[in-house]
């Protein structure tokens, strides 16, 4: 194997070198000459250990929902003597809740560098630790500032986890499926706010909440999560892209092997050629100082040829790099811009405080057991999150989003006017179509906009969009109580919806369609501003 792996550096490979460099002279395009016969595009057998990668790659999603589902239960379950109060104020329950988004926030700064420099397996890894330590310091706090410890830290792995489990995901499926892969961690996300509600509701007495300490079991939960994914570590590859961004030739070819277990080793090291080939280029306009896998004296060989070795000729090709580099500067901005604003978008919608504060909500609306309808929502989330990953490889995101924000709108008008007549009925319902169209669509979309980004800035690039989320999300749930003491529920929703209109007219105007493209070929919907259309203009 290491022979013919090898080979792809092999000076016998000169005609295939100087075209590396003869793109520095034409307009640049990572979109392949043909995607047909890409191990990519075929129907993707789905075979045991697939299904165990995918799932144990989407634990700390489901990790990330439970802990962020379990507070709604544990905010009425909590006996303010368990932590040395008299009382548990308004802002206390907004300081354990909205302290695992600032967590969350750092936990999205430190993913950046631990994916890129140790790789994206390990730092799931971290991050799993970090879940199971959090949730035992969590279920044996004593001390409200303990506990606001134990959520913070939490954060920091619900962070990191949101920040590269998207990346992973994204790096490690084949085009075809892509969609549908991302959208699996949105299901665990879902899932795991499911589960968190209804242990929360078998374990809590809704008469006598405060009677035992069912929430420090609540808490204490999240770490069997975190086993199981230790526990498989052996199931789950190195991200192939990423070994190659490392010159990691052989465990790249051992890595594409088990995504791609029915393909063949010529297949493999086809796709392998393909993938080098792209980095090469991508390395090259970033003018970083050796492309992948190429000898240096060749490199230099092939550069004096092609200047003519004279300093006019090495100032002209200089000046052409330097602006080929800029407009792939320019069209990572764009599209990290796009991932951000819709992230932005997907948190100041409100939806997390249905989900942070859904017990609180139901309570004072007047709701018998406000965990029966806090278990509604969670279930409409999860069912319609299922939805999703039928239609969002089939439909296409774009179209998912603009069918399904408008219904996010109605919803909260309704919930507007159950909340301003006090109607039960039409509150619940009202929530479960708001509810329901934003798990379909922005629920899930905005975590998988990691795949407009080029590799050597998806992890960076994932990185700020997950701060994005994280940020908005802290301003919303340090302050959703604030604000609803202070004009009402029923105009809170209706600020939500305004948001949702704007959120509608960005998808609209910017948003573009990538179904079925390759990661490479994403670049070129960037290129010149935003094109929306561009698949639809040159596939179909």
């Amino acid at each position: 194997m290491a022979d013919d792996t090898s080979s792809l550096s092999s000076p016998q490979q000169d005609g295939a070198v100087e075209d590396v460099y003869s793109d520095l002279y034409s307009t640049f395009s990572q979109i392949t000459t043909t995607t047909a016969n890409d191990i990519e595009q075929r129907p993707y057998p789905v075979t045991w250990r697939i299904s165990v990668m995918f799932l144990s790659s989407t634990i700390g999603g489901l990790l990330f929902g439970y802990d962020t589902g379990v507070i709604s239960g544990a905010l009425i379950a909590i006996n303010p003597k368990d932590l040395g109060l008299h009382v548990l104020d308004n802002w206390q329950k907004e300081l354990i809740t909205s302290i695992t988004c600032a967590g969350s926030f750092i936990g999205s700064i430190l993913a950046f560098p631990l994916a890129d420099k140790c790789g994206r397996k390990n730092t799931l890894t971290v991050c799993c630790v970090i879940f199971a330590a959090s949730s035992m310091l969590m279920a044996v706090s004593f001390t409200f500032h303990m506990l606001v410890t134990g959520r913070l830290v939490v954060g920091i792995a619900v962070g990191i986890a949101a920040q590269c489990i998207p990346i992973y995901l994204t790096e490690i499926s084949p085009a075809k499926i892509r969609g549908t892969v991302l959208a699996l961690n949105s299901i665990s996300i879902t899932g795991g706010q499911f589960i968190a509600y209804v242990i929360a509701f078998f374990l809590i007495d809704s008469e006598h909440p405060h009677s035992n300490s069912a929430w420090r079991y609540l808490l204490a939960l999240g770490c069997v999560p975190a086993i199981f994914f230790l526990l498989t570590l052996d199931f789950i590859p190195e991200s192939p892209r990423w070994l190659l961004s490392k010159s990691r030739l052989v465990e790249a070819e051992t890595a594409l092997q088990t995504v791609y277990p029915k393909a063949t080793i010529g297949e493999i090291r086809q796709k392998l050629k393909k993938l080098t080939s792209d980095l090469n280029k991508l390395r090259y306009h970033n003018d970083e100082t050796e492309p992948l896998l190429l000898p240096v004296n060749k490199r230099r060989s092939v550069a004096s040829s092609r200047t003519g070795r004279s300093s006019l000729g090495a100032t002209y090709f200089n000046d052409q790099l330097g602006k080929k580099r800029h407009r792939w500067e320019a069209k990572s901005k764009r599209a990290l811009a796009i991932g951000c604003i819709l992230m932005f978008f997907q948190q100041i919608t409100g939806f997390n405080a249905f989900m942070y504060y859904s017990t609180t909500i139901f309570d004072r609306a007047g709701f018998t057991n406000p965990l029966v309808p806090a278990i509604i929502v969670a279930f409409t989330n999860f069912s319609f999150t299922l939805l999703s990953l039928k239609l969002i490889d089939t439909v296409g995101k774009r179209i998912l989003l603009l069918l399904t924000i408008w219904i996010m709108t109605a919803g909260l008008l309704l919930c507007s006017v159950g909340f301003e007549l006090n109607n039960l009925s039409l509150l619940i319902i009202s929530v479960i179509v708001y509810v329901g169209a934003y798990a379909v669509g922005m629920g899930v979309v905005p975590w998988s906009s990691v795949e407009f980004l080029p590799l050597n800035r998806r992890a960076v690039g994932g990185s700020i969009i997950s701060c994005t989320n994280w940020f908005t999300n802290a301003l919303l749930s340090m302050s959703y109580l604030t604000v609803m003491d202070a004009i009402g529920n029923e105009n809170t929703m209706l600020i939500f919806a305004f948001f949702t209109i704007l959120n509608w007219l960005f998808v609209y105007i910017w948003y573009p369609e990538v179904k079925g493209l390759s990661l490479e070929e994403i670049s070129r919907v960037f290129e010149n501003g935003v094109d929306v259309h561009f698949i639809y203009r040159n596939y179909h």
